[in-house]
């Protein structure tokens, strides 16, 4: 199992039991991280999708029903319409209660679906690598908060995994973990800037160049740069108005490569 296989499957089935997805998480504790995210976005959308009936609604929508009232508005009908009333509440109840383990099954697969066509080796042809690092961002948006700092020494700890080292930051790093992008293993961190935090995206080209797409692109909300390399491609990724290129090239030359 490789670490797109492991996401996918995770992102459409966060509680999945599986021992070979467990024993993949213990490897690392990032792993077991994503679970947990995965879990609790679930979790969340089970919550947020339980919508209890309203009382009373069957019988409200009864009572607006012209076909209904012709047939049953007698009092000798009284007792049917009671006992239609209850019927109907029942249904209602069991379709239109959302938090069962069905919509649980069906969110997980269209989360899962988006996450297929974000991934898929077919789709990253198209699929440019400035909005896969904005989809990414948006997705991993709680990492913009982090404040506690990571220091130089733990990010090449990382860093040498890929074959390279940052002779220095260019701001206090908050966030800090290897990240699938467009299904090959790159670095994440985001570090504090002038302009607000701002994220980086390392990527190895060895295997693999994102040349497709412009080096410069946004949304209403950030804008970020691309910088293509012959070890790796560099995106940064910050607030509109920022001067990522600058600070594109700033990262790029604090990078060795340990050939």
């Amino acid at each position: 199992m490789d670490d797109l296989e492991f996401r996918r499957r995770v992102i459409a089935q966060p509680h999945n039991e599986e021992q070979d997805i467990a024993d993949y998480a213990k490897q690392d504790p990032e792993h077991q991280q994503f679970i947990e995210q995965m879990q609790e976005l679930d979790d969340s959308l089970t919550q947020a999708l339980d919508i209890p009936v309203p009382k009373g609604l069957a019988d409200r929508i009864l009572a607006n029903t012209p076909e209904f009232n012709d047939e049953y508005n007698t009092p000798s009908n009284e007792s049917q319409v009671n006992e239609a009333a209850e019927d109907n509440v029942i249904n209602a109840q069991s379709r239109f209660k959302l938090g069962g383990t069905p919509l649980a099954m069906a969110a997980s697969l269209l989360v899962a679906i988006g996450a297929f066509f974000f991934t898929s080796s077919e789709h990253n042809v198209a699929y440019g690598a400035g909005e896969h690092a904005l989809t990414h961002i948006y997705h991993e948006i709680n990492s913009l908060e982090k404040t506690n700092e990571i220091s130089l020494q733990t990010v090449n700890e990382k860093f040498a995994e890929l074959g390279g080292k940052l002779d220095e930051l260019p701001g206090k790093v908050t966030y800090l973990m290897f990240c699938d992008f467009k299904g090959q293993r790159g670095l994440h961190l985001v570090f504090e800037s002038d302009y607000g935090p701002m994220t980086v995206f390392i990527v190895p080209s060895k295997a693999q160049s994102f040349g497709i797409g412009d080096n410069d692109f946004s949304d209403q909300r950030f804008a970020g740069h691309i910088d293509r390399g012959p070890d790796a491609d560099t995106i940064l990724v910050a607030s509109l108005g920022a001067p990522v290129d600058q600070y594109t090239s700033r990262i790029n030359s604090a990078i060795r490569w340990l050939h």
